[in-house]
């Protein structure tokens, strides 16, 4: 048996739960969340940031590199050099002599130092991780266009619902207006019981209709949740929002849109990756030196028998034939080039078409939306007008009901067109590069 403090505890989470304020998000406070929790975008930063350490990875080849090493050897067997017969002027028909050269011991250590003097692909290695990065970070930025994209349909979408749970309470109340007058007709002796009940089942019907508003609303409050980055179950509301105005917006200069920056920049790699394969033939030139002591006996006294031994010197490397290699990786890099400069052809295109079909889809929406907003107001005048015949027993029932889904009609098409200008708008905004 549940002891009373459970049960009293239980109904308090509970109606904590459903008692919290919800959070009310403006478009831009959404967005900003939105971008900020978004794992892809984290993940493209941490791209950038990668980037940026191979850059200093390559700065690194222009400091000297040193390096040292050690070896202690006791020679168990000494090796065996055979001296013929006859070296060193001696007589030719004498038996080889067969020597032990070396010590028991051998303990070596060395300090190894080069420094690059001539480095054919450094510069380009340098512009290339540059290139890299600015790819990186071109990237990111279309990344962050879309999701606003993503988001600001997400949060209108809440919008559009809630607008539209206020429609349906709004059809219910007049539903339950609407009854209340058949009744008192009915009561006078001037109405049928089943015009009442007709009457009765439109205030149900509405009642039902605004049940499957709040649950549409709900599901549009999760999904906005969602492309936000908080949990599923958080209350959220979004902010009122100015009605639309009759001006239509000044058409924009695109400018480079970030898909545009972004393959041009792909373009800009390829290019200096054909520059690469040329420089990496070229002779390179390094100065090296070395320092080194050795230690030789034959009881491991290490205090004393150590030998030095320095030297300096220049190292330089070039590859004299390689099977054509060099040409083969060149021709893949010129189709690579022939492939980026169609694809940037191809994202201009797709730019112009899209900035000229949101441009002609906001005229429309525009259009849309001022006839639904005058057919809403005349939709209202008539209702009200239709009210008073009713109530006064100069109007069927069933003709104010037709009337009532004449003015049912025009909300909802004006909402929609509302909708429809502001998706609109946001998608004409991308188009031109906000």
């Amino acid at each position: 048996m549940k002891s009373p403090l459970f049960t009293i505890l239980f109904f308090l989470s509970v109606g904590l739960a459903f008692g919290q304020n919800p959070r009310v998000l403006s478009l831009e406070e959404a967005i900003s969340l939105g971008q900020s929790n978004n794992l892809e975008l984290k993940n493209q930063v941490l791209q950038i940031q990668l980037a940026q350490r191979e850059r200093d990875k390559v700065d690194s080849r222009r400091s000297p590199v040193v390096s040292a090493n050690g070896e202690l050897r006791s020679n168990l067997v000494l090796p065996t050099t055979i001296i013929p017969a006859g070296a060193f002027g001696g007589p030719a028909t004498g038996e080889d002599q067969k020597l032990r050269f070396g010590t028991t011991f051998n303990i070596t250590g060395a300090l190894n130092v080069s420094y690059s003097l001539i480095d054919p692909t450094l510069r380009t290695d340098q512009l290339l991780a540059d290139g890299q990065r600015s790819l990186q970070e071109a990237t990111l930025e279309k990344q962050k266009v879309n999701y606003r994209l993503t988001i600001a349909e997400a949060w209108y979408d809440v919008f559009l619902k809630q607008e539209q749970l206020k429609l349906a309470e709004e059809k219910f109340k007049r539903a339950e207006s609407l009854l209340q007058i058949s009744q008192n007709r009915f009561n006078a002796g001037a109405l049928l019981a089943s015009e009442v009940q007709r009457s009765q089942l439109e205030v149900d019907n509405n009642r039902a209709a605004r049940d499957q508003a709040q649950n549409s609303l709900d599901l549009s409050r999760q999904n906005l949740a969602y492309q936000v980055g908080l949990p599923l179950d958080t209350p959220l509301q979004v902010g009122d929002i100015p009605p639309p105005t009759a001006e239509l917006p000044n058409p924009a200069n695109a400018g480079q849109r970030w898909e545009l920056k972004e393959e041009q920049q792909r373009l800009a790699i390829n290019l200096l990756d054909q520059q690469r394969i040329k420089e990496q033939y070229r002779p390179n030139l390094s100065a090296i030196a070395n320092g080194s002591v050795q230690h030789l006996s034959n009881n491991f006294a290490v205090w004393e028998k150590w030998f030095p031994a320095v030297y300096v010197g220049l190292q330089t490397s070039f590859t004299l034939f390689d099977g054509n290699l060099r040409n083969k990786n060149l021709e893949v890099l010129k189709l690579q080039n022939q492939v980026s400069k169609q694809n940037l052809e191809r994202i201009q295109q797709d730019i112009n078409y899209e900035m000229a079909s949101t441009q002609t889809a906001l005229k429309n929406a525009q259009v849309q939306m001022q006839s639904a907003q005058q057919n809403l107001a005349t939709a209202r005048k008539i209702l009200e007008l239709e009210k008073e015949r009713y109530a006064g027993g100069n109007l069927l029932f069933s003709e104010l009901l037709n009337t009532e889904f004449s003015l049912r009609e025009a909300e909802n098409n004006s909402l929609s067109a509302w909708y429809n200008y502001l998706v609109a708008k946001i998608r004409w905004e991308k188009a031109q590069g906000k």
